[in-house]
């Protein structure tokens, strides 16, 4: 029998793998031979995963910069990763991913995460600063990486 690919347990894994990466830097299949058992690692979609780590990784400036320009009254630098990883991958599944993946989906995703992995508070911050997001978004889409940063700050380990 063979198992389904899972998107719901590939974005778990890929919050996982990158609150491990704002530690040390880990390689993704020494990570996932450590941390995971075989029925998990089964079901994970490894073309997503790459895709979206390296994306994450390589946009994350912007990400950042998102934040602080549609959700003011948040400073990512301050904020728990358990808040700002789950932003970061519904903001690079909308704007980013080749996959297009409907946001109200990744939204609902996204919030969940940040549920499992830390409270009802997180659950209230991730939606409000995705709901705001997802109310700019045409606005955002125009001006892909057009930001200049006025920073280097990074949650992952180079």
């Amino acid at each position: 029998m063979t198992n389904k690919i899972s998107r719901k347990k590939s974005r778990k894994f890929l919050f996982q793998k990158l609150f491990s990466d704002s530690y040390a830097k880990t390689d993704q299949s020494d990570f996932r031979d450590s941390f995971l058992i075989d029925s998990f690692r089964d079901n994970l979609d490894d073309k997503y995963l790459e895709e979206m780590e390296k994306l994450i990784k390589e946009k994350e400036l912007y990400l950042i910069e998102l934040i602080k320009m549609y959700a003011p009254k948040f400073q990512p630098e301050n904020m728990s990763l358990t808040y700002v990883i789950p932003i970061f991958i519904w903001a690079t599944e909308m704007l980013y991913l080749s996959e297009e993946i409907p946001a109200k989906v990744s939204m609902n995703e996204a919030i969940e995460i940040a549920k499992v992995y830390w409270d009802e508070s997180a659950k209230k911050i991730v939606n409000w600063v995705l709901n705001n997001l997802y109310k700019n978004y045409d606005e955002i889409s125009k001006k892909l990486d057009s930001t200049n940063f006025d920073n280097d700050f990074s949650f992952f380990k180079k």
